[in-house]
């Protein structure tokens, strides 16, 4: 029996399956099962995937039904004889060590769960971005090294703990005793398994490591679509909502929790197609909790996030969608501008995307200045007009 079950779920990924493949068969810890999930695979995944059998004798192959990623890891866990499990996505590859590295520290550490660092690759741009503290575990000061903590550690920033099932290796018998299993079904289906286990064990350790490279932008990624799925992020939302809320927690970081998920929602109210506006917005009044008057206070709401609750607003009410994405416009490109680099007495820094630009301060044709949460702007020292800049709330998004 192998000490790590290693579950790759494949669909119709012939462009990377190879590379994903050799990142695994070459991991310098050999003590592994390697269960390949082909989920109804209609390309040459399954025709790769024999290919490797042949000449590895730990690849073992499951074929099923497609299901969906959440059906066909759970199908691997089924199958699954090891001691310790991990999730490796087929369009994704990891570094050689990193599975050496993983059970060293959950073995040694002696924690039901250990978590490495992310790259994230463009595809587009077939670049390599390590700087995202999401993913590079930078939310996680220096005091979580070298020990085993456990969720409420995270409490001040629980929201930026990287949910996503494949960067990490688990006990299998926690899975086990706690019946977790991924939501089969749904899309976005990584929140709600990592929060549901993430919730039960007192033990949990990191590896700062760059592990894991996680495919970002892909051609043909249901991410992309814009389809009926993006209803799903509703229940998603919902399911985290219900394990957040049995933990003592809750009360201390659920109007952030409403922030960071109703924005969530929000983005894919942008991106479905119009058609399904409409659905989208009769499935969020219907069934959504962050609408529960029993757990949010919504003056709360309004007056710790107002851009957040007038946009959940538009999608409840179906708000006339030209002024939608008018508004939605604006707010992109000030949330956009989120950092003031620094201020001379007479200029004020500002970045831009990738860009850095200035506001000159009281200068001799045109003023320009911020100041108390707006924009001054005079031309020619005549027209004079202002705008409302809220800076000081945007730092907190």
């Amino acid at each position: 029996m192998a000490e790590i079950s290693v579950i790759v779920p494949v669909y119709n990924v012939e462009k990377y399956l190879k590379q994903c493949l050799d990142s695994i068969v070459n991991q310098t810890f050999k003590d592994i099962e390697i269960i390949c999930v082909n989920d109804g695979s209609t390309d040459s995944s399954r025709t790769i995937l024999e290919e490797y059998a042949k000449k590895d004798s730990r690849i073992k192959i499951i074929d099923k039904e497609n299901g969906g990623l959440s059906s066909a890891r759970n199908a691997g866990i089924k199958k699954a004889k090891g001691n310790f499990i991990s999730f490796i996505d087929s369009d994704d590859w990891v570094d050689i060590t990193m599975f050496e590295k993983l059970y060293k520290n959950i073995t040694e550490l002696n924690t039901d769960i250990s978590i490495c660092a992310v790259n994230l690759y463009d595809e587009e741009k077939q670049e390599i971005n390590s700087k995202d503290k999401y993913f590079n575990l930078g939310f996680f000061d220096k005091t979580f090294d070298n020990r085993a903590f456990s969720y409420l550690d995270t409490k001040p920033f629980i929201m930026d703990v990287c949910v996503m099932a494949w960067n990490k290796l688990y006990r299998k018998s926690l899975l086990d005793k706690t019946g977790t299993i991924f939501p089969e079904g749904l899309i976005w289906e990584d929140g709600p398994f990592f929060f549901s286990i993430f919730f039960k064990t007192q033990r949990v350790s990191l590896v700062r490591d760059l592990l894991y490279y996680y495919r970002i932008n892909r051609q043909g990624s249901i991410i992309q679509n814009g389809g009926i799925k993006f209803l799903d992020i509703i229940d998603v939302v919902n399911l985290m909502l219900k394990s957040l809320s049995q933990t003592p927690v809750f009360d201390d970081i659920k109007y952030e929790f409403y922030r960071r998920k109703a924005d969530d929602i929000i983005y894919r109210y942008e991106l479905i197609n119009l058609k399904l506006k409409n659905k989208f917005s009769k499935k969020f009044k219907r069934e959504s909790l962050l609408l529960d008057e029993n757990i949010f206070n919504f003056a709360v709401v309004n007056e710790k996030y107002p851009i957040t609750y007038k946009n959940i607003s538009a999608i409840k009410h179906k708000t006339n969608i030209i002024h939608f994405y008018w508004r939605k416009f604006v707010i992109r490109f000030m949330y956009k501008v989120m950092q003031v680099l620094y201020t001379e007495e007479n200029i004020y820094y500002f970045k831009f995307w990738d860009l850095k630009f200035r506001l000159k301060k009281r200068a001799n044709l045109y003023d320009v200045w911020y100041e108390n949460d707006r924009i001054y702007v005079v031309l020619f020292m005549k027209i004079k007009f202002s705008f409302k800049f809220e800076y000081s709330k945007l730092e907190k998004k």
